[in-house]
């Protein structure tokens, strides 16, 4: 991912996670593209360990903008100026526990902010269960990087 990917709010949310040790995955085709693949997205799935955590408004607050704890059809999400690509995952589909792939999770830096990010092969694996027609879209792209890499599904 190209230096200034993330607005500056992102930015500063992901570094208010990272510093108050709130567990978090780049997941989804966000993740891919950190990891080199040549594909597009509107968002940045997060996949967070608690959404009941009690940090996380402190963080959105650093951040300029707020926690919406969810409830009903409102699912939890984070709001604010710079914010709105910012997705809470609530179900990651063919993946382990959030505990089993946080484990297996990559060490990377977007724009200076140290991330979790979910292995390219692990973003195949969901997007082939999750099976949405754009999500079938980008699995050739996806297999086709990891050929490039040298590695399997």
């Amino acid at each position: 991912m190209p230096d200034f990917a993330l607005s500056a709010p992102e930015r500063r949310l992901l570094q208010a996670l990272h510093d108050r040790g709130i567990r978090f995955i780049v997941i989804g085709l966000s993740a891919a593209l950190i990891e080199g693949a040549p594909v597009a997205t509107l968002d940045v799935g997060l996949w967070l360990e608690r959404v009941d955590d009690p940090r996380l408004p402190k963080a959105a607050t650093v951040a300029g903008g707020f926690w919406v704890s969810g409830s009903g059809v409102q699912p939890p999400a984070f709001g604010g100026a710079g914010l709105e690509r910012l997705d809470v995952v609530l179900t990651a589909h063919g993946l382990g526990p959030f505990s089993e792939e946080y484990a297996g999770a990559l060490d990377r830096e977007v724009d200076g902010v140290p991330v979790k990010v979910l292995p390219l092969r692990r973003v195949l694996r969901s997007k082939q269960t999750t099976n949405r027609p754009k999500d079938q879209a980008a699995v050739p792209i996806l297999k086709a990087t990891l050929v490039a890499r040298g590695e399997t599904e």
